[in-house]
C-alpha cells in the first residue's frame, strides 16, 4: 500500500496543511470525515444482523460510531457551531464520499464471498484509515491545534490486526484489492482538491 500510494502522500499532506488553517473548510472536511466513520458502522450492523453477533464485532461496530462522533464533535468545536446532519453545506464533498464508499463496498463485496466481506472490507478502509490518519495527525500537531488523533489511530491499528488475522495470508487478494481501493481514494482526493479554497484562488 506504501507503493501504491506514494503519489498521493505529497498532495495529501500539502492538502492537509492548507485545510487546518481553515477552520470552516477544517469543519466541512472532519464532517465528510465523521459520515465515512458513521457509514462503516453502519456497513457492519447492516451486514451482521443475520450472522452471530460476537463480542468483537459488536466492539468495532462502537468503536466506528464513536469515531464518527469524535470527528462530529471537533468539527463543531473547530465550526464554533452545530453541524447537523451530513449535508452539502456542511460536509465537503459530500457526493463523491459517499460514491467512494459505495464503490468500495460493492466492488470488494464482488470479487470475495458472502462471508469473506466483512473482515476484506474492513482491512481496505482501516488500511487507508491509518495511512491517512496517520498523516493527518502529524499536520495536526505541526500546526499547534489542540486535537490529536492518536487514541483513535490506536483503535484503528487494532482493528487492523484483527482483520488481518481473519482474512489469513492471501497477499495477492490484499495487494489487488489495496491497488482498487487506492484508485478510489485518488478519485474522491482530486474532488477534494479541486474543491480546495486554493484551488479556486488558483
Amino acid at each position: 500500500m506504501a507503493a501504491n500510494n506514494r503519489q498521493h502522500e505529497a498532495p495529501v499532506r500539502d492538502f492537509l496543511t492548507d485545510i487546518v488553517r481553515r477552520p470552516e473548510d477544517h469543519a466541512r472536511f472532519m464532517n465528510m470525515l465523521s459520515m465515512l466513520e458513521h457509514m462503516g458502522s453502519r456497513k457492519i450492523m447492516v451486514s451482521q444482523m443475520d450472522r452471530t453477533l460476537t463480542e468483537d464485532v459488536l466492539k468495532h461496530l462502537a468503536e466506528e460510531a464513536r469515531h464518527a462522533y469524535f470527528f462530529k464533535r471537533q468539527a463543531e468545536r473547530v465550526a464554533g457551531k452545530s453541524l447537523d446532519g451530513y449535508t452539502q453545506d456542511n460536509t465537503m464533498e459530500r457526493v463523491p464520499a459517499l460514491m467512494y464508499f459505495g464503490r468500495l463496498d460493492a466492488g470488494i463485496s464482488a470479487q470475495v464471498t458472502d462471508e469473506e466481506a466483512y473482515p476484506w472490507v474492513s482491512l481496505i478502509i482501516e488500511l487507508r484509515a491509518c495511512w491517512l490518519y496517520e498523516i493527518y495527525n502529524d499536520v495536526l500537531s505541526k500546526s499547534g491545534l489542540k486535537l490529536s488523533l492518536k487514541s483513535l489511530l490506536a483503535e484503528e491499528d487494532m482493528h487492523l490486526a484483527e482483520m488481518f488475522g481473519m482474512c489469513g495470508q492471501d497477499t495477492e487478494k490484499l495487494q489487488r484489492l489495496s491497488a482498487y481501493e487506492t484508485e478510489l481514494f485518488g478519485r474522491l482526493w482530486n474532488k477534494l482538491c479541486i474543491a480546495s479554497p486554493v484551488a479556486k484562488a488558483a
